[in-house]
């Protein structure tokens, strides 16, 4: 064991029973993905019990190390982890190694506490006694004082094997599943809040996630594309690699606005994006489609709207955001960093055909009907032959010939 480890704990996973090897391979697999750039700092060790630890093999620059952090606390299906430094498995070598590890952050508290766990019984010394001698050595050498009910800082030992570990901050993870372990989805994203948002809660539920942007370029700006793309590059942070696919809608909104009824513009639209995403999920693999809905938010996303949509297709439709408020959805879109993005001005393709008075309470024979006036395979054919897909990670987006 080296000086330093990284220590990630997944309690949702460890309680999956027979399948928990499954998921903690899928996590290590993500995690090797999402490090590969640092893996001359680190080796990927072993699992125990509901935590899995990464070597720390050689000195680590603390900006590297940031980012090292930040990177394992966007991956989903960690709870927390830590830093903790390690020293042998005697009370001195403890003793010491504590005194260090406070050492560099002995500013940041007043007061202090001693939480020891001695895993390794064969020991000559129980969990009291680590609190005990170490705690008055850290009273006696660094002049802190004693808090058990409420200290500003805990100091964690951990006895194990042949080595213990010492840290002093636990840092929380996001929870969820590993990206891959759900299966695979195709997720409806547009500029907005919600269906990053959206996104972002598919993944953390353990789905490997393609995007589907539709836009009506030329009549929108392309900056609309630009802006997908850089809240793509953001959900990367949690998924890693995402394919992102851009297809053209705006042939299919001039033949709704031409032969339908203006009131289901939105609904009609809705329904064949869909149909889109159904053909989508085929070359995919993927098994679902999600969106941003959030129920009662605008016209389009009434209980009777959303049937009316969801009659479109067979596949599973997920809304993540269907019982969510706008609050709760822009707090989470500023906590995965997408919401600053998500307000860049832009021109919205289903803003641009939106009529002056939506239904809202779509009657579903009557859409069928009104449905029926479109080619719909045609359409959607021409849509998915102009389409363009994009591979994004964190640093580019590039175009897939």
């Amino acid at each position: 064991m080296t000086n330093k480890v990284l220590v990630i704990n997944f309690e949702e996973i460890y309680l999956k029973g027979k399948n928990q090897k499954v998921f903690i391979k899928q996590l290590i697999r993500n995690l090797k993905r999402k490090l590969v750039n640092y893996q001359d700092y680190l080796s990927f060790s072993t699992s125990y019990g509901g935590s899995y630890f990464i070597e720390i093999i050689k000195d680590i620059p603390p900006d590297i190390l940031d980012v090292i952090i930040d990177k394992v606390q966007k991956t989903p299906g960690i709870t927390g982890f830590y830093v903790a430094d390690t020293s042998g498995i005697g009370l001195e070598d403890i003793i010491a190694k504590s005194l260090e590890h406070l050492g560099n952050i002995v500013d940041t508290f007043d007061s202090f506490g001693v939480v020891g766990k001695r895993i390794n019984k064969a020991v000559p010394f129980n969990s009291m006694d680590i609190g005990v001698q170490v705690g008055s050595a850290i009273n006696e050498i660094l002049h802190k004082k004693v808090d058990l009910t409420h200290p500003d800082l805990k100091l964690h030992i951990k006895v194990r094997g042949k080595y213990t570990l010492i840290y002093s901050k636990i840092i929380p993870g996001i929870g969820g599943l590993p990206v891959g372990t759900s299966g695979k989805a195709i997720s409806m994203l547009s500029g907005g809040i919600d269906s990053p948002v959206a996104t972002f809660m598919a993944m953390n539920r353990g789905l490997h996630i393609t995007a589907a942007h539709f836009h009506s370029v030329p009549k929108t700006s392309p900056q609309s594309i630009e802006k997908v793309k850089k809240l793509a590059q953001k959900l990367t942070d949690y998924q890693g690699q995402i394919k992102l696919i851009m297809i053209p809608i705006l042939e299919i909104q001039e033949a709704i606005a031409k032969h339908t009824d203006s009131r289901l513009r939105l609904i009609l639209l809705r329904r064949i994006m869909l149909k889109i995403g159904e053909r989508l999920a085929e070359n995919e693999r993927a098994k679902a489609l999600i969106t941003g809905d959030s129920l009662g938010q605008v016209a389009s996303q009434t209980l009777e709207n959303m049937k009316a949509t969801e009659d479109a297709t067979n596949m599973l439709v997920i809304r993540p955001l269907v019982a969510l408020d706008k609050k709760h959805i822009i707090y989470t879109a500023e906590r995965i960093g997408t919401f600053d993005i998500s307000i860049l001005p832009h021109d919205d393709a289903c803003a641009l055909f939106t009529p002056k008075s939506p239904e809202t309470k779509a009657n579903l024979k009557y859409v069928q009907e009104q449905c029926e006036k479109l080619d719909v395979p045609t359409l959607v054919n021409q849509a998915l032959e102009q389409m363009e897909t994009f591979l994004v990670n964190e640093t580019k987006v590039e175009k897939v010939l």
